[in-house]
């Protein structure tokens, strides 16, 4: 599905850009994927999946004893 319709962005390759552990924001994703945003509307989006990446259950374990 095109997550950034500007770039023709898929969920797949922002997926793949937004799970590298170095990626600190929307930014790093667009350059991994070598494009740059353009309106805005898919930022969300990436924040979420980089997010999601970043999610791990086991923290929650961890900080709940």
């Amino acid at each position: 599905m095109f997550v950034c319709i500007c770039n023709a962005l898929r969920d797949r390759e922002l997926q793949a850009a937004a799970a590298d552990p170095s990626v600190k924001g929307a930014a790093c994703v667009f350059k991994r994927c070598d494009a740059k945003p353009k309106c805005g509307r898919c930022l969300p989006d990436v924040a979420d999946m980089i997010a999601a990446n970043r999610f791990n259950p086991a923290d929650l374990a961890t900080a709940a004893e």
